[in-house]
Order: C-alpha cells, then structure tokens, then sequence
C-alpha cells in the first residue's frame, strides 16, 4: 500500500519499543514517543512554543518473559512542554515521573491499559507517558507470542541482542483548510536467534506492516476517508507477500470523531481479534497524534492572543494531565484570569 502525502506538513510522531536479551534470560525494553512540529507557535504559560522537538520521552524497564511480567519500569523526559517557571509555580511536567514505578510487577496482560491508567492516567501523570505505556505493553505482549512461535519457548540469544522492535510513525498533513491527513505506518521487525557476528539478513525472522491513511475534518474531529493494509513477509516469502486490504476492519469509523470515547470502541470493537492486535495498536495512535498536528494548524493564535489580557493563553482540558490537573498552577492561573476550559 502506497501512501500519498497531500498538503502542508504539520507534524511526525514517532514511537519505537525495542526489546532485547538479557544474560539472565530475562528481556530489557525500551520505549520512545518523540513529536516533532513543523511549523507555527503556541502562546502558552507565559512563554512561546515554536517548531522543532517537542516531546522526547522514554520508557525502560526489564521483562521476564515467562510470566510475561514487567519487573521493573521507568521514565525519563528529556523534552517536556512545560519546565518549572514562575507561571507554574515551579510546577513541571516532570514532577510526577516516579510514579510509573508503581507498575513493577505488573503482567502484561488484558488488564495492563487499566493499571497503567490508574498509576499515571489524566491528572496523575503525563499523557503523552500514557500512550507511550499503552503501546509498550502491548507490543511487548504481542512480541512474546511472536517470539514463542517462531522460535520455541527460550531461544538461546547473546546478552543485547534485538529480540523484537516495533516503530509507530504518523504524519500529519494539512490537505485542506480545517482539514488533517493522518498517514500511520507501523512496522514490527522480529529478529532471529543468531551468533555474534552472522549475515545481516540471517537476523531476519519476519516483519510485519500496518499502513493507514485517514482524514480527519475540524473542527468537528469527524474521520471522512480512511484506507487501511497490511502486510506480513517472513524469509520465504520476502519477495512474494501481497498487501492484504483492511478496509472493512475500519469502515465503521467513518464519520466517528477522533477523540474522547474512541479509544473504548476501538477496544470494543478490535480488542477481541488477536491477530488485529498491530492494526488496533495503530488505529489507538491516531487520537493522541491529531492533538499534537492542531497546535500547528492555526496561524490566527499568536494573532489573537497578541491582544488578549491572559498570561495561561492557549490550554490544555482539565485533568487532561498533571499540568493541567483541576487545582493546580496553571488551573488556578486560569481561573483567576476568568478563562473556561478549551
């Protein structure tokens, strides 16, 4: 499946969960979530955001794979959307880091989405931590049932080698006024057993490819077009694998809006099929990435906030995140300029 980019681009948001061997059997993981605009400022919290990186985030921790156990889990933001200063009361996006380490011991099981909630969702946590988390635990979920069928129970791997990595990329385009193209490509690449130094290809057990092309219609957040494949090659048919249409898995978003709620219908809907684990994983992407493309849509922003009163100016939803927790700095500092939620 071929995808065709149309409009000006807005923004990339790329996530990555890397998994590896470890000398005492056990698998290290690792996961990224990096957003990089491309155009415009947001006037936010006293200060500007331009272009560029926005978020670089990552997640490591250590995986026994017989239990499908996440034994230890931690976070580091390098790039946050807000550093402590005086309109946050020193407040940072960074100040609730350590409670992820809540879900060691966690499985990576059907109940994972809701324990990482409960740790680190809406005002507990970081959002964008969240859907970093929600995508490692299920690929790692998926990558250790992979893992078992290609190659049996404990397949023998020198310390660091790759077992598994999955890379999540969306772009978005403005193909219209109030209008965002969403082109998602997922690739899971499994890696076979092998010594120290072998052929590049003998590391190749199969690869897997998820590739969506959605337009969503603001403000309404309404999804018109969208076109989904797939396609899974291993070493014998490398050449051979045909793309496999997805569209009547998704037909039905037609028309639904991308935001609150599609998460629990995209659960509803896909979470019981299995093999459709890597296309829902895609599809859960989209909502989170459409928020990151609108703070680059609008050009009339830093315009009308040129002669607006408000130091908060443009804001996030309450209890959308720790910084935007109901009760704290930038809440407060909202509510004393008489501003409403967005």
């Amino acid at each position: 499946m071929r995808l065709d980019a149309r409009g000006h681009p807005l923004h990339t948001r790329a996530l990555s969960v890397v998994l590896a061997a470890r000398a005492d059997g056990k698998l290290d993981v690792h996961g990224t979530v990096l957003d990089l605009r491309k155009r415009g400022f947001v006037p936010v919290a006293g200060d500007l955001q331009g272009a560029g990186v926005i978020h670089d985030m990552r997640l490591a921790g250590t995986i026994d794979p017989a239990s499908a156990t996440l034994e230890t889990l931690a976070a580091e933001q390098r790039s946050v959307a807000f550093e402590p200063s005086a309109v946050t009361a020193g407040e940072s996006c960074r100040d609730p880091i350590d409670r992820i380490a809540a879900l060691a011991g966690t499985r990576l099981d059907g109940g994972w989405g809701r324990r990482l909630g409960d740790a680190i969702g809406g005002p507990r946590g970081c959002s964008h931590l969240l859907t970093l988390g929600h995508l490692l635990g299920s690929s790692a979920a998926w990558a250790l049932a992979r893992e078992r069928a290609l190659h049996g129970a404990a397949p023998a791997r020198p310390a660091g080698q790759r077992v598994f990595r999955r890379d999540v990329v969306i772009d978005g385009h403005e193909s219209a006024a109030a209008r965002v193209q969403l082109l998602a490509q997922t690739t899971d690449l499994h890696f076979a057993p092998a010594g120290a130094i072998v052929r590049p290809m003998e590391r190749f057990a199969e690869q897997l490819e998820v590739r969506l092309d959605a337009e969503v219609e603001f403000p309404a957040l309404a999804i018109g077009r969208l076109e989904a494949a797939e396609r899974r090659r291993g070493a014998r048919d490398l050449e051979r694998a045909a793309w496999r249409d997805r569209g009547e898995a998704v037909a039905w978003l037609g028309g639904q809006r991308l935001g609150a709620g599609i998460t629990a219908e995209l659960l509803a809907r896909l979470g019981a099929a299995p093999d459709d684990r890597p296309l829902l994983d895609t599809l859960l992407m989209l909502a989170p990435a459409l928020v990151q493309c609108a703070a680059a849509m609008s050009e009339a922003w830093p315009l009308a906030f040129r002669t607006d009163s408000s130091v908060v100016a443009m804001g996030g939803l309450t209890d959308s995140c720790y910084m935007w927790r109901q009760g704290g700095a930038l809440d407060r500092a909202r509510a004393a300029e008489g501003k409403r939620t967005p």
